[in-house]
Parts: C-alpha cells; structure tokens; sequence
C-alpha cells in the first residue's frame, strides 16, 4: 500500500471519527425533576423514554421521581435541575418569592380538582349539589377553590352542607351514604370505587368556571436562554408521547414499568386511572393541543390563582409563563 493511499484512509477514518464526535456532542442531556412517583401523570414521559422519542430528538433525559411540586421547583429555581414537572400553582407561587421560574409547557391543562359523587345520588351538574353534603378535607388545596365553584354556577355557599372530612374517610364516608359528594381527583375516589362495581359522576372544575391548569414544565429563565432549544424539543418529544400513550394505554402502562421499575402501581389500577391523566392532557377532546395553553385562558386561570389559591397579584401573568417553546406545528390529541 502507497503512502497516498494510506493518508487517504486515514484521512477518511479521521472524518468518520470526526462525524461519530459530532453527532455524539449533538445530543443534549436534559435532567428533569417530576412532582412525584411514577403514576398517570408521567405516561408521556414513560412513553418518550421507553421507546426511544427523546433518542430521535436528539435528547439524553434523566427523569427524577419526586416528593412534590413545590421542591421540585425549588429544585430547578437552585439550579439543580433543568425542568420541573410541577403543578402550576405551587411553581408560580416559587416564582412569586423572586426565583426567575416560566412555566414552558402546560401538560394538565385541566387540573383534576372537582366533585365526585356516586353515580346513584344524582348529581350530574353543579346546582345538583343544592341541598347536600360535601366533604372536604380541611387545608386541602380544593378548598378555598369550593367559593369560587359554587359563585360561578349561582350557587349560595348557605345551600350546601360542607363538611370537613380526612380524605382517607371519603370513601366509606360515600358508600355509607354520610356525604352525597367529596372534592377529590378521579383517581382517589372513581377508581377504587369502580373496584368495588360503584359507578361514580364526576364534575371537574375545569368544566365549570373555574379554570386552572396542574402539571407543567417550569425552567429557570437563564436555563431557557442557555438550553431552550433542546427544552423546546423536550416539549415536542413528551407532547409525542402522550399521544402514543393515548393511542394505545396498555402499552403506555408497560412503558411506565419500564421506564420506572420500582414504582409499585398495580397495572390495572394505572389502566383505569390513564383515561382521567388523557382528560387532563386533553380537556377540549380530540384535536385539542397539546402542552399549550392560550393566552386568554391563562388571564382566566390567573384571576383563581390571585383571588382564590394565594399567588400575588403583583406581576402580569405574562411574567410567569411562555409558549415561545412550544412545538410551531401543534401535537393534538388523537
């Protein structure tokens, strides 16, 4: 072999070399702090993780269970992470204490927050609770929301019976016929319900005036200057698969099994609970988009958050959040 034809070679292996380091240095890692344990809310990631979306997305993610919103967006507003899956309010209230936090992608666009009921008593609508009892755990976070529900379906606080109650006697509370209806999420009260064969009616707040979104991705602002577009790809990945994990739930629950395998979820309690986690990602139904919320529901929302859950009224809302990151073309609910 001539010496040209060797340079040559290993010339061309030097490119190669050269392609492989580029294409490796491409890949952003992302760390990301989750509210809580693997459950319905983190099908999407579990879904983008298992089968390899944030991989396509030229994306390395390190997804951390969590003990709580409000720490992990202390965690990110620490820098000790680079997202936050938190619920809003808890994230716009760190935010409100000076930390440079933006909410960057609403994924509950609907929080869970509302009224269940045993299907049997009858409350379909929100003036059905006229005259019954409601159960409420006192320093719940739905409780100061119960005004705001009631005064925006012309109902008198006077004609309803609230009662304070443990959440963990709101089922035998319901099935003993002591209360008509508790404040709760579909998954702690319609689930283990339906366990039992018991039907149940549930009205989210959501529905009925009072909008308030739960689960967001929040990031410090110097994090969205230095990294915003592998977050913004992050958002488009996640957006993907959800959908994924709507379009088929089994499959979504197995991925959650292998993206977090000590969670001790039972399947099909996660099975039954999925429908309720897709409603959240998907208020509006089919075609609704995914991970973004408008600015005019966002003026709405803020209006609850100031007079009704604590936040300060003394910044626009404009300051607490962005949809600059969100995907151009729209990722919709199938």
């Amino acid at each position: 072999m001539g010496l040209k034809s060797s340079w040559t070679k290993l010339s061309a292996i030097a490119l190669l070399a050269g392609f492989v380091s580029s294409n490796a240095s491409a890949t952003d890692v992302l760390s990301v702090q989750l509210n809580w344990t693997a459950d319905t809310a983190h099908l999407g990631f579990a879904v983008a993780q298992a089968r390899g979306i944030y991989e396509k997305h030229d994306l390395d993610i390190k997804l951390v269970e969590g003990r709580g919103s409000a720490v992990a967006a202390q965690l990110v507003a620490t820098g000790q992470a680079d997202l936050a899956y938190a619920d809003a309010v808890a994230a716009l209230k760190v935010a409100s204490q000076g930390a440079p936090l933006k909410i960057v992608s609403t994924i509950w666009k609907s929080g869970q927050f509302g009224i269940l009921s045993i299907k049997d008593v009858g409350i379909q609508k929100p003036k059905d609770l006229i005259g019954k009892r409601l159960a409420v755990s006192p320093g719940s976070a739905m409780l100061p929301l119960i005004p705001v529900f009631l005064k925006a379906n012309g109902i008198a606080e006077k004609d309803v019976e609230i009662i304070s109650a443990s959440e963990n006697a709101f089922l035998g509370l319901m099935t003993t016929k002591q209360v008509d209806a508790v404040s709760q999420t579909p998954e702690k009260i319609a689930v283990p319900l339906s366990k039992q064969g018991i039907e149940s009616n549930n009205m989210y707040f959501f529905d009925n005036g009072v909008p308030v979104a739960s689960l967001s991705l929040v990031a410090r602002e110097d994090r969205i200057s230095e990294k915003g577009e592998a977050i913004k790809r992050f958002i488009q990945a996640t957006a993907e698969g959800w959908v994924a994990a709507m379009q088929d739930p089994e499959s979504a629950v197995k991925d959650l099994k292998t993206a977090f395998p000590e969670t001790e979820n039972d399947p099909e309690a996660l099975l039954q609970a999925s429908k309720y986690s897709f409603a959240s990602v998907c208020p509006a139904g089919k075609g609704d988009t995914i991970g973004v919320t408008d600015d005019a529901t966002w003026s709405r929302m803020y209006t609850v958050m100031t007079t009704a859950m604590g936040l300060p009224a003394d910044k626009p809302v404009t300051s607490y959040y962005t949809n600059a990151l969100t995907p151009a073309a729209p990722v919709t609910c199938p």
